[in-house]
């Protein structure tokens, strides 16, 4: 299957901006009224901003790429500005990326030797041993007592879902209204099952159709910000803006949840950035998806150093062949052929890190109902927030493969060890500071690439836009987001950095002849 490449749409859907101290929505209206004269511009506050610095700029019909980039770099240029950022809505036109429709099967098939049998039903959960992490002595063993927020495409109602599953307590973002239950909640309904389905024990006449969820005793809280596309059931790819995903974050805080799953994610904004920042400030643990069919691009939120980026392998324990890889994920876990609960009542199997990123969200309930929150809580007090204990103890206790630790994370995941490892002391953790420095990631376009040196993406950036390298490093250094969101969202300019990256310079010469993505204006002479 073909990845898919071309965006049919990328339209700006809201500025997100952020005040410095001391200045207020009167000084905003004034710096935007002075910028874009009588357009009506509506300027609304971020739900959930605890700070009141925090606004959404919502154009007043369709604005270019091209024209929210120079209006996000004219507002930074205020003095009572301190960040502004685009959120845009990107749709790809292309078919293929749909990872949630697989047929039921009802027949196990053989295993390779030494592997598990995809086959089978609970292969996923045995994988990463959480049966045995249920069995541990010393601790709640099922997830009781904690609360997942779900960003997903909201669900449909399925018996795996079971009692644990609230959705009185959630929210839709798109239609804006309490119902989350949606005919497009297809994958919203599988990554919850693979959290949190009841566990059923086979019965005498041999095992059934079910799913069993990794914490079957966690409560599911749905909150929908993803819509399916005709051709992209699975909402990998935002198709409603990361603004949702925002709001949805700030909602999940207040209602006060242990852990967010996000098995979605593409385009990076800071204001998504400040609310994954907020709740592990708040002691969330925050898990996302590296991404299906992006190859070496680690997708946001998941490439945040905050949050804990999943990986997909299969039954055999190799690596899914189409998830994304660098060294921006974290570590690996079930993500192909992973049987979840899917629409008509029906159980099948389904393919993407959405599971892997379930799974794990599941296993975080595990560690924090094993060890009690509040324990944790009061052995860290003033030191480390839990995301931080939760990253270093999972990718201590992961399993080793032979895949590389920077294009695939620690390892496999496993629950029991999670569970059984001993509780680091805080000066033993690394903060994600130190972490963001080690992986030398930045706002640019060579850092976009997680899976490529970026030493050789910034040579590609370099004869695309016919600079030298020094030059290129500059305008990275300055234009670094536009550049990126360029990168993610036209494809000749991708492959060009790409195959700068692979140092097919030939192809990368006959690539710069193509026209470059119509860039702002600002950015466009400083090229020159």
């Amino acid at each position: 299957m073909a990845p898919p490449e071309q965006f049919e749409s990328s339209k700006l859907r809201t500025l997100d901006v952020l005040l410095r101290e001391g200045f207020d929505r009167a000084s905003l209206e004034k710096t935007v009224a002075a910028l874009v004269g009588a357009e009506p511009w509506i300027i609304r506050p971020v739900p959930f901003d605890s700070t009141g610095r925090s606004f959404d700029l919502l154009p007043p019909g369709i604005v270019k790429p091209a024209e929210a980039w120079e209006l996000a770099r004219r507002l930074q240029a205020d003095p009572g500005v301190e960040d502004a950022d685009p959120a845009f809505e990107a749709v790809y036109a292309e078919p293929g990326a749909a990872t949630d429709t697989a047929p039921t099967r009802l027949k196990a098939r053989p295993a390779e030797p030494g592997a598990f049998n995809e086959g089978d039903c609970d292969w996923s959960p045995r994988f990463v041993r959480a049966d045995e992490a249920w069995m541990l002595p010393g601790g709640a063993s099922q997830g009781e007592g904690i609360v997942i927020g779900h960003p997903d495409s909201g669900y449909l109602p399925h018996p795996e879902l079971g009692q644990n599953f609230t959705p009185r307590l959630g929210w839709d973002f798109i239609d804006d209204d309490p119902t989350t239950a949606n005919p497009g909640g297809g994958h919203g309904l599988g990554t919850a099952s693979v959290m949190s389905s009841p566990y059923n024990s086979p019965g005498a006449d041999g095992p059934k159709l079910f799913v069993d969820g990794i914490a079957p005793k966690a409560e599911v809280i749905p909150l929908r910000v993803a819509k399916p596309t005709l051709f992209i059931p699975a909402p990998v790819l935002f198709t409603v803006g990361a603004d949702r995903l925002r709001d949805a974050i700030g909602f999940a805080i207040q209602r006060r949840v242990h852990v967010i799953s996000i098995s979605l994610g593409w385009l990076p904004n800071a204001g998504l950035h400040r609310s994954i920042q907020q709740a592990v400030s708040e002691n969330i643990i925050v898990i996302a998806a590296a991404g299906n069919y992006t190859g070496p691009i680690v997708v946001w939120p998941g490439a945040y150093d905050e949050v804990v980026a999943m990986a997909a392998c299969n039954a055999s324990a190799q690596p899914w062949a189409h998830s994304a890889w660098g060294k921006a994920v974290d570590a690996t876990g079930p993500g192909e052929d992973v049987w979840v609960a899917q629409p008509a009542d029906k159980v099948g199997q389904s393919s993407g890190t959405s599971y892997a990123t379930a799974t794990v969200a599941g296993i975080a309930a595990l560690w924090l109902a094993y060890h009690g929150r509040d324990n944790l809580l009061a052995r860290y007090q003033g030191g480390p927030p839990l995301a931080q204990v939760f990253r270093h103890v999972l990718r201590a206790s992961c399993d080793s493969w032979p895949q590389s630790q920077l294009a695939w994370g620690a390892g496999l995941v496993n629950a029991k060890a999670c569970l059984e490892a001993p509780l680091p002391d805080a000066t033993e953790l690394e903060s994600f500071t130190e972490r963001a420095l080690r992986q030398e990631s930045s706002e640019t376009v060579a850092s976009t690439f997680s899976g490529l040196p970026e030493a050789d993406v910034l040579k590609g950036l370099a004869t695309t836009l016919g600079v030298d390298e020094q030059k290129a490093a500059r305008l990275d250094a300055e234009y670094g987001r536009e550049l990126r969101f360029w990168a993610l969202t036209d494809v000749p300019f991708r492959r060009a950095l790409q195959e700068g990256a692979g140092r097919d310079r030939q192809a990368l010469k006959a690539r710069a002849l193509a026209p470059l993505p119509p860039f702002s204006p600002s950015l466009r002479a400083a090229i020159r």
